[in-house]
């Protein structure tokens, strides 16, 4: 049994100085007779059984597809179920299994974009793989609820050290939903981060030492690397890879699928860069590289620059000059070949042409118009997801903007000062927490190592929060990856060794 408080240790066996937190106690129930676990097993498949026929049974023809969706969801839930209370010995990692399910929820209830799906949303019309993708989020926090039974004080972590930010954040946006343009619809994103928050708790619960942190890291990296070779699969199937103006993928937005390819490759730098003969340093290399291509393919001017930043400054952290000029050279050598050899040159010949630079394509003029609406509202905001519907509800605004295109003026519209305080803690914490770690510690540390990629990961999504919505708003994978942050951070900081903390240590 490990005694979880605050105070971990290290291979050196120094503990840290953070206050103690209640006590910790994993997923382990007595281990069943062997006949126990084959009639629970029976009974488990045969309830599951009952189940899916009773759904196929009831559901309308233009359903199925999203059936057999929900029976794949459920299928793997039941095989963790049954894998974490069979083994509680082993202690294995159920938690980190569903982090990936619902990392790549998006994929799995997957629905092509549509310069209409506002109106409909805002009308109350939703396809099916809405329905379905909810239905899929309502398994995911059967299958948290079931898992963290066994947990002690559970909730109580919840609202402890540095993650009671991130739930009081998801509280707030559920209260928020009251007074939200489309309660309904606020609702249902206000869920999805609830069960965010109390998985990545959950996920805590199953990190105690460094190799769990960095278990954690391979599962978001293989999750993340669906993310993005999920719609560049399809489109490349359509027979059309290319948007109208030559972007990568016309089946989801270029200004998603670049900063998502740049995260996928700043996570392969991170997992790469860790001590020889630790596994992973091949399949990083390649599809880091080929996450490194469809990013520059993307045509995302930001997800470019936020990967090139944050590429740079974790070779600078690792004191490694001569890797970060090489770095550069690779990605400008990168992109004049695409931009001669792809309609990827034609695009950037309009973007300059048309001077959308002058506005960041629009985005200016976006801030611009709906601060009025903001200053109506300064505390509490308009309600979440309110800027799902900006259109409809600020007469300047013209055109059909899914977001604020910018991470705190999304929270400062919706949530109010209340939330841009939160969501300015919450970036203030992941910062402060990595910086400790890299004065704490040896660059030749794979703790160093794994902090900087960190590090280097939360540039690139800052950078990127400053053009696009990455955190804040709705729960997709960049704001699910900016909340994971927030976790792992906090277990770096309790896997450093103590020492005497500098005059100008924040």
């Amino acid at each position: 049994m490990i005694d979880q408080t605050r105070t971990s240790f290290n291979g050196a066996g120094v503990a840290s100085d953070r206050q103690p937190l209640p006590p910790l106690r994993g997923v382990r129930l007595p281990v069943p007779s062997t006949a126990g676990k084959n009639t629970r097993t029976v009974l488990l498949v045969a309830v599951a059984a009952a189940c899916s026929a009773l759904l196929f049974g009831a559901l309308p023809d233009d359903w199925m597809w999203e059936a057999m969706r929900l029976l794949a969801v459920g299928v793997v839930l039941l095989f963790l179920f049954l894998w974490a209370f069979r083994l509680p010995a082993v202690r294995p990692k159920p938690a980190f299994v569903i982090w990936c399910l619902v990392l790549v929820s998006g994929c799995i209830f997957f629905r092509s974009g549509d310069l209409t799906a506002n109106a409909a949303a805002f009308e109350g019309k939703f396809p099916a793989a809405v329905y379905g993708e909810v239905i899929g989020w309502i398994l995911y926090l059967l299958a948290v609820l079931v898992l963290f039974a066994p947990v002690r004080q559970y909730f109580v972590r919840l609202f402890a050290g540095d993650y009671k930010w991130v739930t009081l954040f998801a509280m707030l946006c559920l209260a928020s939903c009251v007074y939200a343009p489309r309660a309904g619809y606020a609702l249902a994103w206000a869920f999805k981060l609830a069960v965010v928050v109390l998985l990545l708790q959950l996920c805590s619960t199953e990190i105690s030492d460094f190799g769990d942190t960095v278990s954690f890291l391979r599962f978001t990296f293989w999750a993340y690397a669906v993310v993005v070779a999920v719609p560049v699969i399809l489109g490349a199937m359509s027979g059309s890879p290319f948007d109208d103006e030559g972007r990568m993928s016309p089946i989801v937005s270029p200004n998603a699928l670049g900063p998502d390819a740049g995260a996928v490759f700043i996570l392969a730098l991170t997992l790469y860069s860790r001590v020889k003969n630790e596994g992973l340093r091949k399949s990083a290399i390649i599809v880091g590289a080929a996450a490194l291509v469809v990013m520059v393919l993307a045509g995302s001017k930001t997800g470019m620059t936020g990967a090139i930043i944050a590429g740079v400054f974790f070779f600078i952290l690792l004191r490694r000059f001569g890797s970060a000029f090489g770095y550069i050279g690779a990605a400008t050598i990168l992109v004049c070949v695409l931009a001669l050899t792809t309609p990827l040159g034609s695009y950037f010949t309009n973007y300059q042409q048309s001077n959308d630079g002058a506005t960041l394509t629009g985005r200016t003029t976006l801030w611009a118009n709906v601060m009025p609406a903001i200053e109506q509202k300064p505390i509490l905001g308009h309600g979440y997801q309110a800027s799902t519907f900006v259109e409809f509800q600020v007469n300047a605004v013209s055109w059909g903007a899914s977001h604020l295109h910018n991470g705190f003026v999304e929270v400062l519209y919706n949530n109010g000062a209340i939330g841009l305080i939160i969501i300015v803690i919450l970036n203030f914490i992941i910062a402060r927490n990595l910086i400790r770690v890299l004065r704490r510690t040896a660059p030749t540390d794979a703790i160093y190592r794994v902090a900087a990629g960190c590090l280097a990961l939360y540039v690139h999504l800052f950078i990127n929060g400053m053009a696009n919505a990455s955190f804040g708003g709705k729960i997709r994978p960049p704001f699910m990856l900016f909340l994971a942050l927030v976790l792992v951070s906090d277990k770096l900081v309790d896997l450093v060794p103590q020492r005497a903390i500098a005059q100008n240590d924040f």
